[in-house]
């Protein structure tokens, strides 16, 4: 049976309270006014959970994925979006573990501090699931990269200080992919911002790179290898965020139950109806199994098992479904007033419908485990 261990619980009561008290009052003020919220990014480095999964070395935690997993569900029961912050520089900071030694000595601690946002450009205009499909390429001139090519549906590409991108450097297909991190203050790079249905907090928008020189020591890993290296990341990115958006959902149910019990209709409790109780009865139980999964899949994720990948993209799947239909049915509890942006359901629902955006990405990983390589509608 999987259960947390003494210390993990200490920290998920320790961040719960810290995300109450600090994160909360202000998640409704950075969704409306579309600001990415620096003060709860300074704060949440103060208490070590920008760098929880960064090396010691270079300033982070070092924390176990499990660990990492009860830190970012906490946070995104009072504010999805610095969730998805500490998901975007735990995670994609990792991947400068790739990177020069000069690379990982300068960004990481900045990173682990909160002075220091990295964006990860990967997506197209018409390169979605199909990655083999992208256009952006770096093409070697002496002792740099001209970087051309234009990333869709960048997280914090409002506010980046750099992008890790993945580019085409040499052959078609996946052999020929290269992963380069390009400092945001280069000339050449145009940002449009986008303004979402949700994560309108995390400045999300698509980045053009016109001709953009970056020197040859920028490139991340082997050339035309990036895959290969973003294979565990793309699996710790993707359980994450699972539950993230069930960490969000839980909140949701949570306040719905505590409100069924003192809301009265037809003189008793919302409660008492069996409705209500049945519908919210299954909602816990769609939750606890789908955080279950998100848990074993970041267990086999830090074992290297070979069928990590498959979990970690079903936990990704289930956590965004799971999450919409409860934050959903908990908004109906509430009748009108969920409805209304007094409370937090609208934001909620609209935070956790990003989760399902990327589910045909998901779904061809989980049949190429169930069906086989052979029935990639790629081979």
């Amino acid at each position: 049976m999987f259960e947390l261990s003494e210390e993990q619980k200490v920290i998920q009561k320790s961040i719960h309270q810290f995300a109450k008290k600090e994160l909360a009052p202000q998640a409704s003020h950075w969704d409306a006014s579309e600001e990415f919220p620096w003060e709860s990014v300074r704060k949440m480095a103060e208490v070590g959970l920008i760098g929880l999964r960064l090396p010691a070395v270079y300033g982070g935690s070092g924390a176990d994925l499990i660990t990492c997993g009860v830190a970012f569900e906490e946070v995104a029961r009072f504010d999805h979006n610095c969730a998805i912050i500490l998901c975007g520089s735990n995670i994609t900071g990792r991947i400068l573990l790739y990177a020069s030694e000069k690379l990982k000595s300068t960004l990481m601690p900045e990173i682990a501090k909160g002075r220091y946002i990295m964006a990860f450009g990967a997506t197209e205009p018409d390169a979605g699931s199909d990655i083999r499909a992208i256009r952006a390429i770096a093409k070697l001139q002496k002792d740099a990269y001209i970087v051309s090519g234009e990333k869709s549906m960048v997280t914090f590409a409002g506010v980046a200080h750099g992008y890790v991108v993945l580019v085409k450097t040499e052959m078609e297909g996946v052999e020929g992919i290269s992963s380069i991190f390009i400092e945001g203050d280069r000339p050449g790079i145009d940002i449009q911002r986008l303004q979402g249905f949700g994560w309108r907090a995390s400045q999300w928008g698509n980045v053009a790179f016109n001709d953009v020189k970056v020197p040859v020591e920028n490139l991340i890993g082997e050339k035309n290898n990036a895959l290969s290296i973003l294979k565990g990341t793309v699996q710790e990115q993707r359980a994450l965020t699972g539950l993230i958006a069930l960490g969000t959902a839980r909140e949701a149910l949570e306040e719905a139950v505590k409100y069924a019990k003192i809301r009265k209709v037809f003189g008793k409790p919302l409660g008492k109806f069996e409705g209500i109780q049945f519908r919210l009865a299954e909602d816990h139980t769609s939750l606890e199994a789908a955080r279950l999964l998100c848990y074993q899949a970041l267990s086999l994720i830090e074992k290297k098992a070979d069928e990590a990948s498959v979990w970690a993209a079903m936990a990704n799947l289930i956590g965004g479904e799971t999450a919409y239909k409860v934050v959903n049915n908990a908004m109906d509890v509430y009748g009108g007033l969920g409805y209304s942006r007094e409370f937090p359901f609208e934001r909620r629902l609209r935070d956790v419908k990003a989760m399902q955006i990327a589910n045909a990405t998901l779904k061809i990983e989980i049949g190429q485990g169930l069906f086989g390589k052979e029935f990639l509608p790629y081979t």
